[in-house]
């Protein structure tokens, strides 16, 4: 036997009692591993990194060298106390592994939790003095070596919160419900076919019977027209209290959304104080999109937004210290009497063109305040619109970004918004698919309203982005979705934009990629909270994020699609997900809290909000109305309250704008204008929209009708009954004019007259011809 094979086979026997000795005293513990299942990023035969958790120390699993340093994760059935880790291994001459790191994940990092730099053991064995609370553990190798793990042991409990409460049997949205919606509970520990009944709280009457069906209860039939509260009964248990109403979820939010944005500005909210990764909005970073869903509401309901309190003043830059100079100020000031809501946008605006921001997000904001310029002119001067039209023109096609404008998490490969974007964000959300085509599609119609010779370049970015998107985009892929977190609305946003504006110039095979969408959701979504999760198998969220704005975001997701697909089943199926969403964030998961801590305060209805707000942090929104603070993570699903408040808790601004733009689509989706003619030569007109908020004030509103020659006329419209979605109203007219209230519309015959409500893409109309 040569010096090499004595060598060998010497370290071959050492090996053999080191297994033995590792195996009998590991003998009767409790191995987690066992249970687990196993990811690699290298590996000769990867599909053999099951070996190093098998429980079998003769086997083994094996990285390859390559560019990359090898790493194993060991990912536990649920969260778990690791008071213990035990590793066997060594390198491929099964000598001790010099230097390695056992670490944990959260908020899209691999954490070090035990670091070695000068390793001499193939058996290491670490005790944590405190409890690592996780559901999975990192062993990450350094240097390009051939890592041989023949065992890689985690010892622990099953995590049990002290602070978990215990959750109602019947888990509802515990604010209430919109009339006419899909209605839902879940009850995870009811079998089927057991009935239950909703019970008036008044009277003690029972007016619902339904059963339960793979734990979930379904009482959308049921719209009493009455402000008495509700419960659900089963048995012995019940519900919390709830309410109905013809727009419940716009009654509670509405006001609540507008005091949050006022809030959460830097330098004039709630604190002074200038803060890192903020410039319109404190922790707001480069891509907070507030500008836009700021917009969105207003041009989907505007007359809602038009009548919430007005709170907020003008307040010059030169009120504040030498700090401040430059910061806002180059917009001249909206008129004192403009919404709350126009002031905010015109907020945002002023921010970044007085800091000239020119990150390619941060220019594609301003093209939404351009789109809606017309619509807000009544309260903004003419000179906020140019000097925004100037600056967009100048930057719009600049491919690079100034330090001022950028923090760490830019991703952006370059900022020119005209090029073609092929780089996917990370889960931070900072980089969605996708995000360059609404942008541009709107400067191509603001250009072209002022004569631009070259508008159509913004059109060709915009289409050759989409047909990229139906190209090459994989839905099954988790990171062309979910993956995007509070960003991902701006995919199937973009299409339902494109498709809504230009269905004759749209590519090819655009309405087919979004049913394709649709199915992949609604196969995602069949559970018992109507929850659509991470993967087909496997996680329910991303792991370790607080994911609270892509739970937030996702109605937007889902309405967008709803306004392309064609099957009316697929609709009704995305209906069910928009409001399965909302549920569960006020209420309807596995831990029964609404998302904010502060909800039972400031949101009519909510019994328990999130167990926790974040004390500081970059955007101390303590202080703020309506923060959504936290929502169940991937370890809370399917059904298990008692991990408590686990994993990352923090507001941001990026959660409330992903609710935000998911309320504007609902007020799109829900608006509907008819004009109806009689034989009495009457002409009646019907608006369906988000206004009727209070059975105790009657709603009225004024609509323009417009003749085919430019003509108009307004008429107020007043609500049918104090629990109905419609307001109506009529005119007389004959051959030559239509008369309203106090004025007339000269008409002719075969004249059509339309009326729409909601303002620019959120616009819905009615047309009718004349006699």
């Amino acid at each position: 036997m040569n010096y090499c094979n004595k060598k060998v086979h010497f370290i071959s026997i050492i090996w053999v009692v080191i297994i033995t000795l590792f195996s009998n005293e590991t003998k009767g513990q409790n191995n987690l591993s066992l249970m687990a299942s196993t990811e690699t990023n290298n590996g000769k035969n990867e599909q053999f990194s099951k070996n190093a958790i098998d429980g079998k120390q003769e086997t083994s699993w094996t990285s390859s060298v390559s560019n990359e340093a090898a790493w194993l994760t060991v990912i536990l059935p649920g969260a778990t106390e690791v008071t213990q880790i035990k590793l066997l291994m060594g390198t491929s001459l099964d000598e001790p592994i010099k230097e390695f790191a056992i670490q944990t994940f959260l908020n899209g990092n691999w954490h070090n939790k035990e670091k070695f730099s000068d390793n001499e053991e193939t058996k290491v064995t670490i005790n944590f003095k405190q409890p690592i609370l996780t559901d999975r553990l990192r062993l990450a190798v350094s240097g390009k070596i051939k890592a041989n793990v023949h065992e890689f042991e985690i010892y622990g409990i099953e995590y049990v919160s002290k602070d978990a409460t215990p959750v109602n049997k019947i888990v509802i949205n515990q604010s209430g419900y919109n009339l006419g919606k899909p209605k839902r509970f879940t009850a995870p520990e009811v079998l089927d076919n057991t009935v239950f009944h909703i019970i008036n709280t008044r009277t003690l009457k029972k007016e619902f019977q339904g059963k339960v069906n793979d734990h979930i209860g379904d009482f959308s039939d049921f719209n009493p027209l009455t402000s008495d509260s509700y419960k659900i009964v089963i048995d012995s248990f019940s519900s919390y209290p709830f309410k109905f109403g013809p727009y419940w979820l716009e009654r509670v939010t509405y006001q609540n959304m507008v005091d949050f944005m006022r809030g959460a500005r830097h330098y004039t909210g709630t604190t002074h104080e200038i803060r890192r990764l903020s410039w319109a909005w404190r922790d707001g970073d480069f891509f907070n999109w507030s500008l836009q869903s700021l917009v969105a509401q207003y041009l989907s309901n505007p007359k809602a937004y038009e009548r919430l309190r007005k709170e907020i003043n003008y307040i010059p830059n030169s009120a504040y210290a030498n700090a401040y100079e430059g910061k806002w100020g180059a917009l001249e000031p909206y008129h004192k009497d403009a919404p709350d809501i126009v002031k905010l946008i015109h907020w945002d605006a002023d921010v970044k063109i007085s800091q000239q921001l020119d990150h390619e997000h941060q220019k594609a904001e301003l093209a939404h305040f351009l789109y809606a310029y017309p619509y807000l002119k009544e309260w903004l001067p003419k000179q906020n619109f140019d000097l925004v039209y100037a600056y967009l023109k100048n930057v719009w096609t600049k491919p690079s970004v100034k330090e001022n404008s950028t923090t760490p998490y830019d991703n952006s490969p370059e900022h020119n918004l005209l090029a073609l974007k092929t780089k996917l964000g990370t889960t931070k959300g900072e980089l969605p698919p996708g995000h360059s085509i609404i942008p541009n599609l709107m400067m191509y119609e603001v250009t072209k309203k002022q004569g631009e010779v070259e508008a159509e370049k913004y059109f060709k970015a915009a289409y050759n982005q989409i047909e990229w998107l139906i190209q090459h985009i994989d839905w099954k892929d988790p990171m062309s979705t979910k993956g995007q977190r509070m960003s991902e609305h701006m995919t199937m946003r973009a299409f339902a934009y494109f498709y809504n504006q230009y269905p004759n110039r749209a590519p090819k095979g655009l309405v087919q990629k979004v049913e394709d969408w649709a199915k992949l959701m609604i196969n995602r979504s069949n559970n018992m909270w109507d929850f659509r999760t991470y993967t087909d198998t496997g996680d329910w969220v991303p792991v370790g994020w607080n994911e609270t704005g892509n739970i937030l975001g996702f109605p937007a997701c889902a309405l967008a699609a709803k306004s392309i697909v064609k099957n009316v089943s697929l609709q009704n199926e995305l209906d069910r997900l928009v409001w399965s969403h909302f549920d569960n964030a006020f209420g309807r998961n596995p831990t029964g809290r609404h998302f904010s801590y502060d909800a039972p305060t400031e949101i009519e209805g909510v019994d328990l909000g999130w167990y926790n707000a974040h004390h500081g942090g970059v955007g101390l929104l303590e202080p703020v109305r309506f923060v959504f603070d936290g929502s169940p993570k991937t370890n809370h699903y399917p059904n298990h309250p008692e991990i408590g408040n686990y994993g990352w808790t923090e507001g941001w601004v990026q959660h409330n704008t992903a609710f935000n733009l998911s309320m504007a689509y609902l007020a799109y989706d829900d608006t509907d204008i008819q004009l109806i003619k009689s034989k009495k030569k009457t002409i009646s007109i019907r608006l369906k929209a988000p206004l009727n908020f209070n059975e105790h004030i009657i709603d009225k509103v004024d609509v323009i009708v417009k003749s085919s020659s430019g003509d108009s006329v307004i008429v107020s419209l007043k609500e049918e009954n104090p629990y109905s979605k419609y307001l109506v109203g009529s005119v007389k007219y004959n051959k030559e004019k239509i008369d309203a209230t106090d004025t007339t519309l000269q008409i002719k015959s075969k004249d059509t007259i339309s009326v729409g409500y909601g303002l620019g893409y959120f616009e819905k109309q009615s047309h009718l011809t004349l006699d």
